[in-house]
């Protein structure tokens, strides 16, 4: 069965603003050996500035509505390049969607700014679902969209050829997956588990995920070789391995989900890395006695602005994920603006619907509900628990029948861990 043929429900697209918990306390043990160092970040979403007027009507600020500060993009990433280049991971992982809507100038844009990384932290990518074959490439010029170039998955491949592909050591001949060797004991399965060779047939970017079966063979066999040969495997994809929040399942958790999970416990892979939802949540399920996580981490764009460390030890994973200085010309403090930025997104959208369904509490209500939105972007719950603290009678009041808000009610109720570091033992 080809690419193409995969028999999958195919869901429309839209994006989560906002979704669960995980993880308790870790014991303390002594973690052994010098560690890899592995830099992971997703969902970029840099788009070219050759693309965009710089005034008028569709400025890079007023292209979204979901919390993103797009317009400083370039700054962001160049921002972390500042990070990679001082520190020297030995490489930087990005989990797909590296561009705004699959621009082909976007793209070579992307490849400009990595290059300037130092040869000493390799780079690997994998597409999202806003990389390939979008129908949604646009230049936004003279008060005017227009459709321009977006790429194919051979583009792709030829484009990102310097980024995992020229040196892979396993391709997968239906996706856009691959294998690559991270060091001798090591291997990391990079997963294309996007739809986007639909779009063009069905005249919309699908958001689902999902692995078609030559390539859950592909898999298997190179997790059978790689267990055989006594060799970790860390997995990437930009779709979520696990649930994070029930509310925002079937266009984020991996159609298949369970036939990938399947073969990870047969085979005794531990952790995945993930993008797609824009949120820093960790979670883990038992699968034949096996435990898996899903580590989804937040895009670069969103409050927070995170990327996220992963020291490979001889017994351990050591994850945390990192917020860092981002030097943009005017912005004393970036971490503020982001914070408001996201916050006054979320607040201005819902403001005449929480006045008139909640009257005297409304704004208060909002208020407290657009500052949790925000701390669970950036997996800080115990700031959520803080501030229901602090306002005992507006977190009365929305855990009762009368706050009918399902999504509010699904980011206080959760375990509140820290979700920013997590040690995962072998």
């Amino acid at each position: 069965m080809s690419r193409k043929s995969r028999n999958v429900i195919v869901i429309g697209a839209m994006f989560l603003f906002g979704v669960c918990s995980c993880s308790k306390d870790q014991p303390i043990i002594e973690k052994i050996g010098t560690p890899l160092k592995i830099f992971v970040a997703t969902d970029t979403h840099l788009l070219s500035n050759n693309l965009v007027s710089k005034e008028g009507k569709y400025t890079k600020d007023k292209l979204t509505s979901d919390g993103r500060v797009q317009e400083y993009d370039y700054q962001i990433l160049e921002s972390l390049i500042n990070v990679i280049n001082e520190e020297k991971p030995s490489f930087f992982i990005i989990t797909g969607d590296l561009t705004f809507n699959g621009e082909k100038y976007s793209h070579y844009e992307l490849v400009s700014l990595l290059s300037k990384i130092d040869s000493q932290t390799k780079v690997l990518v994998i597409p999202g679902n806003h990389d390939v074959y979008n129908t949604k490439a646009f230049t936004y010029v003279n008060e005017n969209i227009i459709y321009t170039d977006s790429i194919t998955d051979e583009e792709f491949k030829d484009i990102y050829k310097d980024y995992g592909y020229q040196n892979a050591i396993s391709y997968d001949l239906n996706s856009l997956s691959y294998i690559y060797e991270l060091d001798d004991k090591t291997l990391a399965l990079m997963l294309d588990t996007n739809l986007f060779e639909f779009n063009y047939e069905f005249g919309d970017n699908f958001i689902s995920g999902y692995l078609d079966e030559e390539t859950l063979v592909w898999i298997e066999n190179n997790l059978k070789k790689a267990q055989e040969e006594n060799k970790k495997v860390i997995s990437f994809s930009h779709h979520n391995l696990i649930t994070h929040n029930e509310l925002f399942d079937s266009m984020y958790t991996l159609q298949n989900n369970q036939e990938l999970l399947s073969l990870f416990s047969k085979y005794d892979v531990k952790l995945n890395f993930s993008g797609h939802l824009h949120i820093k949540n960790n979670q883990k399920i038992e699968v034949d006695n096996k435990t898996i996580y899903d580590i989804s981490n937040g895009s670069l764009l969103d409050y927070g602005n995170r990327y996220t460390e992963l020291k490979v030890y001889n017994n351990c994973y050591e994850i945390s994920s990192k917020k860092y200085q981002i030097i943009v010309e005017g912005i004393e403090d970036f971490n503020k603006y982001s914070f408001d930025v996201f916050h006054s997104k979320f607040y201005d959208k819902q403001k005449l619907y929480f006045e008139k369904k909640y009257e005297s509490k409304g704004l208060d209500l909002l208020d407290i509900s657009s500052k949790i939105n925000c701390y669970y972007f950036d997996g800080d719950y115990l700031k959520i628990k803080s501030l229901l603290k602090e306002n005992r009678s507006l977190k009365r009041f929305m855990n009762s029948k009368k706050f009918e808000e399902k999504y509010i009610k699904s980011l206080i109720d959760v375990d509140y861990v820290d979700q920013n570091k997590i040690d995962i033992y072998f």
